[in-house]
């Protein structure tokens, strides 16, 4: 059986099996319009209010970052995407950049922006700046430690919590009660046509990591954010907070590795089908995430118990299967699968040393005798600093 004739099996009429070719044309008369506009149709909030992990208080939580595909090297490629340059030598894929903004908690798309990697994340975020509105919290990694990105962001209505860099200059104005300051985030480039530099509040914090064999490292954060008043998110729960960046990162390897497939490259070998091919996945991936949070409400579940690979698994099943079923039982059947091995309530916190994948990487090789993942506890410290004269 075919790729299409697996697609249409649960079909109650005959449809004739298209060959490789035909496929090929039809997909470049498509072109890359009608896949991006149910692209633009799909992403968006699925979270209600019964889901904590979504929201603080009045805000609701989103997060952003950056990831990178491999495409194929073909001459139509390369008129868009480059290769990547290391230590030896650049690399034997094309490389697409891809930008996130993912809902904390359901872990869902609220948009997506790719290009060739010479557009860096930063670069690629102001493009996703009219999906944030006033009443969300955005987490953003060091990265996107700018004070341009930070300005157009904070410009938005929207409240942002961010890693600085190690290097931010963020004197002390006034320390608060819970631990953090106020401070200014001056634009260094213009500091003489800007005298008065954004106010923001930064958090100084220690977190010691401690495994299960007694071993302990620290890392020191800095975070700032727009929320002024301690009274309204306090430096301990932002700190908290700002782990649940690690949400989108979640997302990136559900629909990476579970439902792309791990290491696989990407198959078009002119841009356009590559751009087709990634709004595909894309739209794919939001269409589980809204099926997962469907399956959630209708189990009385929160969405994380649900898992990808069984939602993913129920889906392709009920495509080419239920010949015959209306789409109200289908969908009923499904939900019902997809809730029947729930994940744990609870995930402990673990870690895993890093291994390379290539001999170049700086991390030592993953053999044999490396330890497994341990079970870790977090102690956060927040450290108060002196007033700066």
């Amino acid at each position: 059986m075919t790729g299409s004739d697996t697609m249409t099996s649960g079909l109650d009429i005959a449809v004739r099996s298209p060959g490789a070719a035909a496929l090929r044309a039809a997909r470049a008369r498509l072109g890359v319009a009608p896949l991006r506009a149910l692209w633009d149709w799909a992403c968006g909030p699925v979270a209600t209010r019964a889901d904590a992990r979504a929201w603080y208080r009045g805000w609701r939580l989103l997060a952003w970052d950056g990831t990178t595909l491999d495409v194929p090297d073909t001459e139509d490629n390369a008129r868009l995407f480059g290769l990547a340059g290391g230590k030896a030598g650049p690399s034997g894929y094309r490389k697409l950049q891809l930008l996130g903004l993912v809902e904390c908690g359901t872990r869902a798309f609220l948009g997506a922006v790719f290009s060739s990697t010479a557009n860096g994340e930063t670069t690629l975020a102001t493009r996703l700046l009219d999906k944030l509105t006033p009443g969300v919290l955005l987490l953003g990694d060091r990265n996107f430690y700018t004070w341009p990105l930070w300005h157009a962001a904070a410009t938005t209505g929207a409240d942002l919590l961010w890693r600085a860099t190690s290097n931010a200059n963020l004197p002390s104005d006034q320390t608060c009660p819970d631990g953090s300051y106020l401070s200014r985030f001056p634009n260094r480039k213009h500091y003489r046509h800007q005298p008065d530099p954004r106010p923001v509040r930064v958090i100084t914090a220690m977190i010691t990591i401690t495994t299960a064999d007694g071993n302990t490292r620290h890392e020191h954060y800095q975070l700032i954010t727009t929320i002024l008043d301690h009274h309204a998110a306090p430096a301990a729960d932002l700190i908290d907070l700002y782990l649940r960046r690690w949400d989108i990162e979640r997302a990136f390897y559900s629909w990476k590795v579970l439902q792309k497939g791990p290491g696989r490259v990407l198959r078009s070998r002119t841009h356009t089908g590559i751009e087709q091919e990634v709004y595909a996945y894309l739209t794919t991936y939001q269409l589980l995430r809204r099926f997962a949070q469907d399956s959630a409400d209708t189990a009385d579940v929160d969405i994380n118990r649900v898992s990808f690979t069984l939602a993913l698994t129920t889906i392709t099943d009920s495509i080419i299967s239920h010949r015959g079923a209306t789409p109200d039982h289908r969908h009923t059947h499904a939900t019902h699968r997809a809730t029947r091995r729930l994940n744990p309530q609870h995930h402990r916190s673990r870690q895993c040393p890093r291994a390379r994948k290539r001999p170049t990487s700086p991390f030592p090789s993953k053999r044999p005798g490396t330890p497994p993942s341990q079970k870790v506890t977090y102690t956060t410290t927040v450290l108060t600093p002196h007033p700066t004269p």
